[in-house]
């Protein structure tokens, strides 16, 4: 008898296409978080990609987005500004790490 294999701490439970980017939703530990990667069309010194996170698919989601020079750099940041700013804005704890592994598999970032 095969071991159960244990659960991913975070999996890409759909993912699309939204104009020119793609958006990725994810679950992590039973909470959902929606990550929209984006090229910019004018690649200034802000950088080339935009990454968004959004807390929930509701009208009154937090959204947290920031530029990069790469999709992983824009994440990163994201990732910091999340962590920074989770007990003002009562954001959703989210293991970043996982996050991060799991856009890399799928090679969205």
């Amino acid at each position: 008898m095969k071991p159960e294999k244990p659960e991913p701490l975070c999996k890409v439970t759909m993912q699309y296409r939204s104009g020119a980017g793609k958006v990725f939703e994810l679950e992590s530990a039973g909470k959902m978080l929606d990550v929209h990667v984006t090229p910019r069309e004018a690649s200034d010194d802000a950088g080339k990609w935009q990454v968004a996170a959004h807390d929930r698919r509701s009208e009154g989601a937090i959204v947290i987005s920031e530029l990069g020079a790469t999709r992983g750099e824009a994440l990163e940041k994201v990732s910091r500004a999340w962590v920074a700013q989770m007990s003002e804005r009562n954001l959703t704890p989210f293991d970043w790490t996982a996050v991060t592994s799991t856009l890399q598999a799928i090679r969205a970032i």
